[in-house]
């Protein structure tokens, strides 16, 4: 207990990896495959079932979510569909599979923040509960309205494998990330048992014991990134002064209108640029350690709106490969969602 009592940023790094292996080894098992058809033959709805499949697909753990989404939707949509309607999957998508970068433990919008700032879990909450409302509201309201009931059709689905293949497959995870959230999220006493026993988990029940195929499953690159955004965040919280003070020499202050106007011009347009998750994580953690930790609601809701934004974005294009979805639907509704986070962390950072 001593040798984890010195550990810090690192043991975040523990999490990415077997958040990794464990995605790996789901995607390539097919694991939750019996968890769409168990949705599907317990809604009757069909706008709740491609919102909850959607949704499902939002929080598991797999890669390229949005791409699982779109997948799971265009075969779950019925050849009956017009075409008007199903352009609006793809933005349906979009929502449903991107609120998670704002509440999510395992991702890296609010690991690396977390780590950099030594805030748990329920601190995390406590400060992004006014973007995770108006955005619960927003997206709910959006799927709803945006498709009638009459508009989608739902296929035949295989039957469902039921509880017990949710309960074995999907569960655990899903288990996992409330006892890590009950456990308050920080500390190597809630990583390593909590991420520990699901990846052991996870290879035992798979039987997958291949050292050098579990190895295949993790992108060191990422995990390499990660490491360095958090040694040059704790850099910049150590020298913050001396950086501050060089913004402020060019005119920039963040204690005035035009600084805070210029610097958060700046972060979004560098987010809008990257179109990257991690990216625009790891701007926030840095501009955040640069001016302030009460500025972080700000510059999240900023570099988060310019990574939603940005046409870079690979979901923006998957959504357009599958269901034919234009750029102007896209951003009817993404252009909304982003000015409610930004006005609503202006309204909690500067008033």
């Amino acid at each position: 207990m001593e040798i984890l009592d010195y550990l810090g940023d690192e043991i975040y790094l523990f999490v990415l990896i077997s958040i990794m292996v464990v995605s790996g080894i789901a995607k390539e098992k097919k694991l939750f495959a019996g968890t769409y058809g168990f949705l599907k033959s317990k809604f009757k709805s069909n706008r709740v079932v491609i919102m909850l499949l959607s949704f499902v697909s939002g929080i598991l753990p797999i890669e390229g979510r949005a791409t699982v989404s779109a997948g799971i939707l265009d075969t779950a949509t019925g050849p009956n569909g017009d075409t008007a309607s199903r352009k609006k999957l793809g933005i349906i998508d979009f929502l449903t599979t991107h609120h998670f970068y704002m509440w999510s433990p395992i991702e890296k919008p609010v690991l690396l923040p977390m780590a950099a700032f030594g805030l748990g879990y329920s601190a995390w909450l406590g400060m992004v509960w006014p973007l995770l409302v108006v955005s619960a509201l927003f997206i709910v309201l959006y799927c709803w309205l945006a498709v009638d009931e009459h508009e989608v059709v739902i296929a035949e689905c295989p039957e469902s494998s039921g509880f017990w293949d949710f309960a074995k497959n999907t569960l655990p995870f899903l288990a996992a990330i409330v006892a890590y959230m009950v456990m308050g999220g920080e500390g190597p006493e809630a990583v390593f048992p909590v991420f520990g026993a699901l990846l052991l988990y996870y290879i035992i029940s798979t039987k997958s014991y291949d050292i050098s195929k579990l190895n295949s499953y993790i992108n060191w690159t990422t995990v390499a990134i990660v490491a360095v955004v958090f040694a040059s965040s704790g850099y910049m919280q150590e020298h913050r002064a001396w950086f501050e003070e060089g913004v402020k020499s060019i005119g920039l202050d963040m204690h005035t209108f035009k600084g805070v106007f210029y610097i958060s011009l700046l972060t979004f347009l560098a987010s809008f640029s990257m179109g990257s998750d991690g990216k625009f994580a790891a701007l926030t953690v840095l501009m955040a350690s640069a001016f302030g930790k009460e500025y972080l609601l700000w510059f999240f809701a900023l570099d988060y709106a310019g990574y939603l934004l940005t046409p870079m974005h690979e979901c923006v294009m998957i959504g357009k490969r599958y269901f034919g979805t234009s750029l102007s639907t896209y951003y009817t509704a993404l252009v909304g969602w982003a000015l409610l986070l930004i006005s609503v962390a202006g309204v909690f950072t500067f008033l």
